[in-house]
């Protein structure tokens, strides 16, 4: 059976008439690395701060380890939290940062002492105790905030878009950096992000929050592959998104038609004949050919763009009637990066690659 330190059970936050969290349900196994995913205004960060203790849930239950914890203050639970400002003392050495809450529950100077050169070791800062906060890097500062809420050894380690003041160099050494962290500290942590390369990089589980409720909990490559909702189709990841209707839907595929040509989907929801769906194919899922091959979808490169590990291509295709502009992500490597603008090419994809859901209704 699986240890669960996390399980929150119908929570909802009401401001008003507003409803900022919609009756949540999920939980977190013991040691893993749990993402919650969402734009600005999801109510992610309300969510952590109701499970942290700072904000009362309007309704619902949360347990930290089997403990029912609604009616604990924040300093009761066996919770921390990480801020994006990291809030370090900046009259104190690393050695007094990390001691500080150690102190506050009167633990010995022989036991501090132990337990921060402990978690030094841990954060690879072994030896660095007496520095000043202001001669540290920005990583050195994230792995010290890190160290301050670890030494206290909580069940849960809550950290609220804690990369989001760094650079962004800095910030993807981190995101490696974390994951590698709490994979040695064995320690749970709950992470709230906007950021989806953060979650996907990092989790062992990503739950997607959109306006109150999520909409899918899965593993990086199931919500990136098997988005489950429109929104985390639109959301997770780049994809190129066309309109087309269902002529035919047996069991999990679809034919579908975009401007009288017809081709084979996925179903990402239950859909019938004469739906008007949105079509989701990710760049990396389409090859690029010269005009000349045989099948595929003839178009023009109208741009492109060397990444490094890839270029991208956008192409102009006529479908029927319509005319698209379809990216395409091409790998190092490949005979299709020495593409270039104005060139004449065929595009294609496998029939299992695109994924279709309703298209939403829109409000006017």
């Amino acid at each position: 059976m699986v240890d669960i330190d996390v399980r929150v059970t119908s929570l909802s936050k009401k401001f008003g008439a507003f409803n900022a969290v919609n009756s949540v349900n999920f939980e977190v196994p013991k040691g893993s690395f749990f993402s919650i995913l969402g734009p600005s205004g999801s109510g992610k960060t309300t969510l952590m701060r109701m499970i942290a203790g700072f904000i009362e849930p309007t309704n619902g239950e949360i347990y930290i380890g089997g403990e029912l914890v609604n009616r604990l203050p924040a300093n009761k639970r066996r919770t921390n939290m990480v801020f994006q400002n990291l809030a370090l003392f900046p009259m104190m050495n690393v050695f007094d940062n990390i001691a500080f809450g150690l102190h506050r529950r009167h633990v010995s100077s022989t036991d501090i002492s132990r337990r921060v050169n402990a978690i030094l070791e841990r954060v690879d800062m072994t030896g660095m105790g007496e520095r000043r906060v202001e001669q540290l890097s920005g990583g050195q500062k994230q792995r010290i905030a890190l160290a301050r809420c670890l030494v206290l050894e909580p069940t849960v380690l809550i950290l609220d878009e804690p990369l989001g003041a760094l650079d962004l160099k800095l910030r993807e050494s981190m995101k490696l950096e974390l994951k590698r962290l709490q994979e040695r500290t064995g320690t749970t942590f709950l992470y709230v992000t906007h950021d989806q390369s953060e979650a996907l990089i990092m989790s062992n589980q990503v739950a997607v929050m959109n306006k109150g409720k999520f909409e899918q909990i899965g593993t990086p490559t199931e919500i990136y592959r098997n988005p489950s909702t429109h929104f985390v189709a639109t959301f997770v990841g780049e994809a190129n998104c066309l309109t087309g209707r269902v002529i035919s839907s047996t069991g999990n595929e679809s034919e579908v038609e975009i401007s009288d040509i017809n081709f084979a989907a996925r179903n990402g929801e239950p859909v019938k004949p004469r739906d008007e769906v949105d079509i989701f194919i990710r760049p990396e899922a389409i090859s690029i050919f010269s005009q000349d091959y045989e099948s595929g979808i003839k178009g023009s490169i109208i741009e492109s763009v060397f990444e490094g590990a890839y270029s991208r291509f956008v192409v102009r295709v006529q479908i029927g009637l319509a005319q698209f502009n379809i990216r395409v992500s091409v790998p190092e490597g490949s005979v299709s990066q020495n593409y270039h603008v104005g060139d004449q090419v065929s595009i294609k994809w496998e029939p299992d690659t695109p994924i279709i859901f309703l298209k939403p209704n829109v409000a006017l």
